[in-house]
């Protein structure tokens, strides 16, 4: 992979881990002290002593020129025992050996975000740590560690380092100047299939290089964010959307700080999680809050205050751009939860702006009704909605007031519904009868002794299937409808007499069967039987089924008829 001259400096010049950093890694393990005694001839050996905590190691003998209680503590060791570790004063567990061989349950893996501040630079690295204490060295060695990927972010760019397919040439994403619908910098350690997957949650190591970094301080991540409500409430030790709290923050530093300030955490969460920016609300790209919201100060006042669902705005948009009015934000938010949860308001305006319906009358109508059955306003709705389809289906003047707005929208929906639903059954029937005519033209054919038969009906069918005993009656709907085909072979001298069914799929035989599905001894195969006026026949319909005028097939001409003109000729 070719990288540019300013991808290979940034590589080159990436924060490396330190020691500081090794030792904040192995505080994410579980600590053991692991012993082994050695007795010597008169009984009086010494213990083995490994503390993965620190590092420590250790032979100390039975008897020592000073004895205190430590002492008498390491020499009683139990097998899986809490204690504190003499040398670091960690809790750890004491592990025996001698119990303990394989240590397999032991093992132990932690996924971590390592943070780095360089400038005005601040990286992260996420990285995978395990811990397996297979051997003498790895009692008292560090994790080893292993980078998944890694983080760049600067305000106006985010720069992911993927090494998770090729840690030698990594893979180099970028997000700028805004955010799009696809996450081109996505969270770390994703695990599951391509088509449902999920990030695994993650430890901070080096929290306070984000606290102090004097771009990303202001971030409010764990000051703010974790106290939002549904939030860990700062008490949280695994984290999952910090890498994508980050990358919004690098494109819109002001608007995530000012919305965060004051607790308003809808638009904020829906961009961080789903990358739904609620453009018909707020437009992310205006660092000033007025013109974000398209409110005045007195507006953008309340926004904070009250902190409205963005459908509230949204709403205040849409109708400030499609009917040049200005409905008051607590108007709308009335809008809003008139329709309960089962409607979306958008789709109540998007309906008046297609029937070119004044909002204001359009309420105005729905009171009026509301007063006269005292139903709900959602399913006032549906019905008008129902009705004004059936009226436009019907052609109807969409610009008559009384088509518009009947005194009785029960009763006129009723009726509405009633007589569109007759006139597609009419025309589905029309529809369905030009279909089975095209296709018998289609399909129909004889030729030496044998014709082929369009079913008009699903009685016929139906009637097919029992007399051959196959399963081709269950196709009879599907055939009606356009789905497939179903043919009958008869014998030309006996055309009502069921001999074979065909299936199509559109000019080639999907499945032929007589009698029982020729599975009973002795029984031809159609295929066979029949195959040269088959394949007559197929040639026929590749060719475009033509017909002479008085509607008899055109038959192509076939190999020995062709052989015999030429023999004459000769």
């Amino acid at each position: 992979m070719s990288y540019t001259e300013r991808e290979r400096k940034i590589l080159d010049n990436w924060p490396t881990v330190t020691a500081h950093d090794l030792e904040a890694m192995n505080e994410l393990f579980k600590h053991y002290l692991f012993f082994s005694r050695a007795d010597d001839l008169m009984g009086l050996g010494g213990i083995n002593l490994w503390a993965s905590c620190c590092g420590h190691k250790e032979v100390r003998p039975y008897l020592t020129r000073t004895q205190d209680q430590v002492h008498w503590t390491l020499m009683d060791l139990r097998h899986k025992d809490k204690l504190t570790c003499p040398w670091c004063g960690r809790e750890v567990t004491a592990i025996d050996l001698s119990k303990a061989n394989g240590r397999k349950a032991l093992r132990q893996t932690e996924l971590t975000v390592l943070l780095h501040a360089r400038g005005d630079d601040l990286y992260a690295d996420a990285l995978v740590l395990y811990k397996d204490y297979a051997d003498e060295a790895a009692l008292t060695a560090g994790p080893v560690a292993w980078c998944s990927s890694g983080y760049r972010f600067v305000q106006g760019e985010v720069m992911e380092v993927d090494h998770q397919w090729d840690d030698e040439y990594p893979c180099i994403t970028y997000e700028r100047d805004k955010l799009g619908r696809k996450k081109l910098v996505q969270e770390p350690f994703k695990t599951g299939s391509i088509s449902w997957y999920k990030h695994d949650s993650y430890s901070i190591l080096n929290r306070e290089e984000l606290e102090e970094h004097p771009f990303s301080r202001y971030c409010g991540f764990f000051d703010r964010w974790q106290y939002r409500p549904g939030g860990a409430r700062g008490y949280a030790k695994k984290f999952h959307e910090l890498i994508s709290y980050l990358t919004a923050y690098a494109i819109y530093p002001r608007q995530i700080e000012m919305l965060s300030k004051s607790g308003y955490w809808q638009p904020i969460a829906d961009l961080v999680w789903s990358r739904k920016k609620n453009a018909g609300a707020m437009c992310w790209e205006e660092s000033d809050p007025r013109k974000a919201f398209g409110a005045d100060k007195r507006e953008l006042s309340w926004i904070m205050g009250v902190q409205p669902n963005m459908k509230v705005l949204e709403v205040r948009n849409y109708v400030r751009k499609h009917w040049g009015k200005t409905w008051d934000l607590a108007f709308c938010m009335d809008f809003c939860n008139l329709w309960g949860c089962q409607i979306d308001p958008m789709n109540v305006l998007r309906f008046a702006k297609r029937y070119r319906l004044d909002p204001d009358r359009l309420l105005r109508y729905f009171d009026g009704v509301f007063v006269q059955n005292e139903d709900y306003y959602c399913t006032l709705f549906e019905i008008y909605r129902d009705y004004l389809d059936a009226a436009y289906a019907l052609g109807r003047c969409m610009e008559h007031s009384a088509v518009l707005w009947p005194e009785q929208l029960y009763t006129a929906h009723d009726m509405a519904v009633a007589e569109r639903a007759e006139k597609e059954a009419r025309t589905e029937k029309s529809r369905r009868a030009a279909s089975l005519k095209e296709r018998r033209l289609k399909y129909e054919f004889e030729l030496d002794g044998l014709r082929i038969i369009f079913p008009a009906t699903g009685g016929a069918i139906r009637r097919e299937g029992r007399a051959l005993d196959h399963c081709v009656g269950g196709y009879a709907e599907r055939h009606l409808n356009g789905v497939c085909t179903i043919l009958f072979l008869r014998r030309a001298d006996d055309p009502h007499t069921p001999y074979v069914t065909i299936e199509m799929d559109g000019n080639q035989i999907r499945q032929i069967h007589g009698y029982h599905n020729d599975t009973l001894a002795g029984s031809p195969k159609p295929r066979e039987a029949h195959k040269d006026f088959l394949e007559t026949w197929l040639h026929w319909l590749r060719a475009g089924s033509r017909r002479n005028e008085d509607g008899t097939p055109r038959l192509p001409k076939r190999k020995w008829e062709e052989h015999e003109r030429q023999s004459r000729t000769a």
